[in-house]
């Protein structure tokens, strides 16, 4: 009988697992097919994008401009531009079928994102200078705000991922407007050496930046101009417009750009200061930067640069009014040009540096800057002002 009662024990578990997996298989084919088909039909019913949709293969067109060199004609087009920087531009597109269950928050590992197959490049083209001004020129006109999003990413970017988060931008932010990506060669290494090396190749990318933006407003000249650089993609936005500052017919031809927005800008405050502010009140309208007190990446760049304190790092949390000066310093008490936005209460990212790539917040508070012409004003925003007049805002939690 002793022997009796551990089997039957042991037989009651296993038919209680084949029960428990028996449910899950019923519910996952009753209900999660249909779950998921409802998903995937809300996206397609609900996306804004629609100007650069391509209705037979599902995908949309994307372009690309870079100043790396070119390794090997012979290779698949992703593989034929290396991390050596070149005085020549590259144009080109690319169109991209991104799942439609695609969204922030799905991926554990964003390294991987661009592996897989929710992000996939069904068609890349080199073009030739006009003819990349004319397929961009008629998106830009079709586009209901005549508009243009030029985004550029930062560190460690390789040609091929920066195409994809590229395209997983433009999926999450969801704005319809044709969307192009300047890429430069950031991937120099991720040793000390490296990142030194491509902070150099930043400041010298900052030329090839400067004549894409020439051409792109003497030959498309879209009514709204943005510009979207992440982290040391920063670097690259201030040498160029350094450049197109000391252009008279360029600086001379009034605003250009309608908003230039930076998120965790690895450009140092002195350069900030003492250069990207006077050009950027030349040449643009809005300028918003996003920072987070909590951002390992840029206390690290703040190490290798030898206690050179980053734009991007804010130092502060919403109850610490006493150091808001040390962000705000910037903004000039009766300037409505600059906003300083601190993302730190809703920075849940791994390294904190990210959230331009996984915070749901930034991507709501960014499409509403880009659509509207005043700035809004949201629930999520919380204004806070210092001794001497100069405000910024804070980005908290859904309440």
């Amino acid at each position: 009988m002793s022997k009796f009662k551990p089997r039957t024990k042991y037989i009651i578990i296993i038919v209680l697992l084949l029960l428990v997996i028996a449910g899950m298989w019923f519910y996952q084919a009753l209900y999660g097919s249909t779950a998921e088909a409802l998903r995937r039909a809300e996206s397609f019913i609900f996306t804004r994008t629609t100007v650069s949709k391509l209705g037979e293969q599902g995908a949309t067109r994307y372009f690309f401009v870079t100043n790396r060199q070119k390794i090997n004609d012979n290779e698949v087009l992703e593989k034929r531009f290396g991390n050596e920087r070149g005085t020549e531009l590259n144009f080109g597109l690319f169109d991209t079928r991104v799942e439609p269950s695609v969204g922030l928050g799905m991926f554990i590992n964003p390294s991987e994102w661009f592996q897989t197959e929710e992000i996939v490049i069904k068609n890349m083209e080199v073009l030739q200078q006009e003819a990349f001004v004319k397929q961009l020129r008629e998106l830009v006109n079709a586009s209901p705000r005549r508009s243009l999003l030029i985004v550029i990413h930062g560190f460690r970017e390789r040609f091929p991922s920066a195409l994809r988060k590229t395209s997983f931008v433009g999926h999450i932010l969801d704005i319809n407007s044709p969307v192009m990506v300047f890429d430069w060669p950031g991937d120099q290494g991720s040793s000390l050496r490296g990142y030194r090396g491509a902070r150099n190749v930043a400041a010298e990318s900052g030329a090839e930046l400067a004549k894409t933006l020439e051409l792109i407003v003497r030959d498309i000249n879209p009514d709204k101009l943005w510009l979207i650089a992440n982290s040391m993609g920063g670097e690259v936005v201030a040498h160029a417009f350094s450049l197109l500052y000391q252009n008279p017919e360029f600086a001379d031809a009034g605003i250009e750009f309608e908003d230039v927005v930076l998120t965790a800008p690895d450009v140092s405050h002195a350069e900030f200061d003492n250069q990207f502010k006077r050009e950027i009140t030349s040449l643009t309208k809005n300028l918003t930067v996003y920072v987070s007190s909590n951002d390992r990446a840029l206390v690290m760049s703040r190490i290798v640069n030898r206690g050179d304190t980053r734009r991007g790092e804010s130092t502060l949390s919403p109850d610490m009014l006493e150091e808001a000066a040390r962000v705000a310093e910037l903004v000039d008490p009766d300037s409505d040009l600059v906003t300083l936005v601190d993302v730190t209460p809703v920075n849940r990212t791994r390294n904190f540096h990210n959230f331009s790539l996984e915070t749901p917040e930034f991507f709501d508070d960014l499409f509403l800057r880009l659509t509207n012409e005043q700035t809004p004003f949201a629930r999520s925003l919380y204004r806070l002002e210092t001794p001497d007049g100069a405000s910024y805002w804070v980005l908290t939690p859904g309440r």
